[in-house]
């Protein structure tokens, strides 16, 4: 069994869950609920900034969601009693564990193309003023999805993934990714707010939620926010190339010790 078979089992298997399905609703309906309820002002209500607001705030719940797939992909064969059968199959740990990484990273890109799509929905559909409406930018959409929420995704799943299999257990997941991010959200507001370093505060913040919704709405004028893409700003995308990069080592360390044998899961 090659990485083809196993990220195309894993992607099928997951796919065909309900509740994969019911994730990617729940954060159609979120966005799309966000922007129908977003008020005016000077501030377009999809301006680049509100759409990188809305893409945080739906990342931060889609963080919850995660770990059920994350989880299941690292530690479902060991929770289920299959682990003997799967870990004496022709396999090596880079094709078992890449595999089953990217079959629950797909899964869990295509879930968070529902926010764009859940916006979209909201200013395209009738009911929403077209006075507090700016002009539809498919850059803004890109960036958001591309810049903002998929390195998260990819930094996030590789800290559920990686805990997940290095523990067999998917609950793993769920307790250790938020003592995370929790753990590095608060030393990243201690950083701002205590010593006084915003540019090193936005580098440490994994998901956006301090820089994006706390730092820049004191920085921007109404003007920039309804002009500047926030995604493609430098301090974004060096925070955005810090992360992927720790999550690159995480996933580096998970292969070196993960090991494909029987113990009790």
């Amino acid at each position: 069994m090659k990485f083809r078979e196993i990220f195309r089992f894993e992607f099928v298997y997951q796919a065909r869950r309900v509740r994969t399905w019911l994730y990617f609703a729940v954060l159609f309906v979120v966005a799309y609920r966000l922007m129908r309820t977003a008020g005016g002002g000077e501030v377009l209500v999809n301006s680049p900034y509100a759409i990188a607001q809305q893409t945080v705030l739906t990342g931060l719940l889609w963080v919850l969601m995660a770990p059920a797939v994350a989880g299941s992909a690292a530690a479902r064969d060991v929770q289920t009693r299959m682990h003997p059968l799967v870990y004496t199959a022709p396999i090596s740990k880079g094709d078992y564990l890449g595999g089953r990484f990217l079959a629950a990273f797909v899964l869990n890109a295509l879930i968070l193309l529902a926010v764009p799509l859940g916006i979209l929905a909201a200013l395209l559909l009738p009911g929403m003023d077209p006075e507090i409406i700016g002009p539809l930018r498919p850059a803004v959409y890109l960036s958001s999805y591309g810049v903002l929420a998929l390195p998260t995704a990819f930094t996030v799943m590789a800290v559920q993934f990686s805990l997940a299999a290095l523990n067999r257990r998917a609950i793993v997941s769920y307790l250790g990714s938020v003592f995370f991010f929790v753990t590095v959200s608060v030393v990243t507001a201690l950083v701002i707010n205590l010593l006084q370093m915003p540019t090193l505060g936005k580098l440490l913040d994994p998901i956006g939620f301090i820089s994006v919704l706390r730092l820049l709405p004191g920085t921007l004028t109404p003007l920039e926010m309804n002009t500047v893409v926030i995604g493609l700003e430098s301090w974004m995308l060096a925070n955005r190339l810090l992360w992927v990069g720790l999550a690159l080592a995480i996933l580096a360390f998970t292969h070196v010790r993960f090991r494909l044998d029987h113990r009790a899961g």
